[in-house]
């Protein structure tokens, strides 16, 4: 199933070259679960499946598991890379999950998951998870929100809604009216990208939550230097 994002008022509609986001698609160890205009992504680990954000609905979210084989029950860790509607409005459908955030994303969080709960497992920038034997490091990226996070699982960077993927494979920042700081946003982004090639950790696919992916961390690079 394979979406344009131009189906709604999210992150892509000031973009007008947004790639397309593609259900099932795998990026290394991730798999992207497509509600409307909306990825979450499915890790699978030796410990059980994990999640990257909720997905919107409910009941699109039991289906997107169901087409993965895997069991609403079973998912018992959803990392957070913020807390927005669209991106916690399926955590009903998962009755075991433990929400993992940066503590700066709590506000957030009491405005959009009801009923109100605080963060099981508040994270730290620069934590290594353990999920297994998958590694996921933990990334500060403010700007969307206080509490932005990106994650990179194995050479995965899960980037939420942090930066789109145009149609020609580079990298961009979301609408300005979309984040709570948008020139924050982007000095993160620069950041995470000087901060990846110091830590000598290789980017092989980057994971946007409202655009298709793309191989390689050659388009993050790009948008690092183009925005110093």
């Amino acid at each position: 199933m394979r979406l344009r994002l131009l189906l709604a008022p999210s992150l892509a509609l000031a973009c007008a070259d947004v790639s397309g986001i593609e259900n099932r698609k795998t990026a290394g160890p991730a798999t992207a679960m497509i509600d409307l205009f909306t990825s979450c992504y499915l890790l699978r680990t030796d410990v059980g499946p994990v999640l990257v954000d909720a997905c919107w609905r409910p009941d699109e979210l039991r289906a997107r598991l169901r087409e993965n084989d895997v069991s609403p029950e079973a998912i018992t860790a959803v990392l957070l890379t913020h807390a927005h509607q669209d991106h916690v409005g399926g955590l009903p459908a998962l009755p075991n999950a433990r929400l993992y955030a940066l503590p700066d994303e709590q506000p957030v969080v009491d405005t959009y998951v009801k009923p109100a709960r605080p963060i099981d497992e508040p994270l730290r920038d620069g934590q290594v998870l353990s999920f297994g034997a998958t590694l996921v490091r933990v990334y500060a990226v403010p700007g969307h929100t206080a509490g932005s996070a990106a994650f990179l699982a194995g050479s995965t960077l899960l980037l939420g809604d942090n930066a789109l993927v145009t149609a020609r494979g580079a990298l961009g920042p979301v609408p300005r009216d979309r984040s709570a700081d948008p020139d924050e946003n982007v000095r993160s982004m620069v950041a995470l990208a000087d901060r990846l090639a110091a830590e000598g950790h290789p980017v092989e696919w980057l994971a946007p939550a409202h655009s298709g992916g793309v191989a390689g961390g050659d388009a993050l690079r790009a948008f690092a230097d183009a925005n110093r």
